[in-house]
């Protein structure tokens, strides 16, 4: 029997009648494709399976657990996948028409593990056809694997991989899925892949849709992105033994996005998580001035000061404070950080 051109992966968790908009996004990319959808109904209330049966949308394959997690979802649904290809979307995520056929076209050209696109917004309200789509701006383009998962480092239902890749990926990750990862739970995928071989393809043009709804989502509490991120990193630099180049460099871009996060942390926000974010870059990081550290105004400061100094002074200049993005309470923050393993 042949293997479907592409496995379509959908977490859900009590996401409601939204992911019609993305079932029907899938159905109508499935042009010249064979393509299998699987719905993995993470502990729903009522199950997705009643929701499905609704909206007239049935998947490939429904397949429920117990409410684990995003990262957790995921797996199961890569763990039941047989595609050639296997594409994360979460339920409100959408595709455009072209989006599966160019990326895996591009894939068989390069003979790819993993291709990407650019990324676009709408709102999910009213009928299918009438909702409006705003690109946002064009990712970089690269070829390299660390570069384009740590640095470019896309929205989940940007790249489409190579499932026997990715499959790999899991078998000999270098730290294992831990429900402190679940708000972020591809760049687990991402931190583990980077260090490895990997031919990546950029296909410019935004065909990646983030569906923009009143529903709660994750990325409506940056703050707890923002723990689960610094867990993955941490875990990053205790596990991955810098004994090869790939290695090492990925080691280097890791810190340097760890300072990135630094810097852009509002004024006023936990001492303890700017002072981990900052030691991963002494971990991982040289400590010298370098363009991927900050701009034109940083780069002369960091050359007389050292980055930090520069850093420090500009963040006083330029950042705002965090009672103005504050989606948290202190107490809800701290009980949150608490979780994480000591750096």
């Amino acid at each position: 029997m042949t293997a479907p051109d592409l496995s379509v992966i959908i977490p859900v968790y009590n996401r409601g009648d939204v992911i019609r908009y993305t079932l029907e996004s899938v159905r109508r990319a499935t042009a010249h494709l064979t393509v299998e959808t699987i719905v993995v109904d993470d502990g729903s209330t009522p199950p997705t399976g009643e929701t499905l049966n609704r909206l007239g949308y049935p998947p490939t394959r429904l397949i429920r657990q117990e409410n684990r997690g995003l990262l957790f979802a995921r797996l199961t649904g890569l763990a039941a996948a047989t595609g050639r290809h296997v594409l994360f979307l979460d339920s409100d995520d959408l595709v455009t028409a072209d989006k599966l056929t160019a990326q895996i076209a591009a894939m068989d050209r390069a003979q790819a593990d993993v291709s990407y696109t650019d990324t676009a917004r709408t709102t999910l309200v009213g009928d299918y056809a009438a909702l409006t789509v705003a690109p946002d701006t064009s990712l970089a383009a690269t070829s390299d694997a660390a570069e384009f998962f740590i640095s470019v480092q896309p929205a989940p239902h940007s790249p489409i991989f190579r499932r026997t890749y990715l499959d790999e990926i899991v078998r000999t990750a270098f730290f294992p899925p831990s429900p402190l990862y679940n708000p972020v739970a591809e760049i687990w995928f991402y931190h583990n892949a980077a260090p490895r071989p990997g031919r990546v393809v950029y296909v410019p043009g935004p065909r990646a849709i983030i569906g923009q709804h009143p529903d709660a989502r994750l990325t409506n509490h940056w703050e707890r992105l923002g723990v689960a991120s610094l867990a993955v990193m941490e875990a990053f630099a205790r596990t991955s033994p810098a004994d090869t180049p790939a290695v090492r460099r990925t080691r280097q871009l890791v810190g340097e996005k760890a300072f990135g996060s630094w810097r852009r942390l509002p004024r006023g926000f936990s001492p303890e998580f700017a002072e981990r974010t900052l030691n991963l870059w002494r971990r991982l990081a040289d400590h010298r001035p370098s363009p991927a550290l900050g701009g034109r105004l940083f780069q002369p400061l960091a050359r007389v000061l050292g980055p930090v100094a520069a850093a420090r002074l500009l963040h006083r200049i330029q950042a705002g404070p965090y009672a103005a993005c504050r989606t948290l309470s202190d107490a809800e923050f701290g009980r949150l950080l608490a979780t994480l393993p000591a750096p």
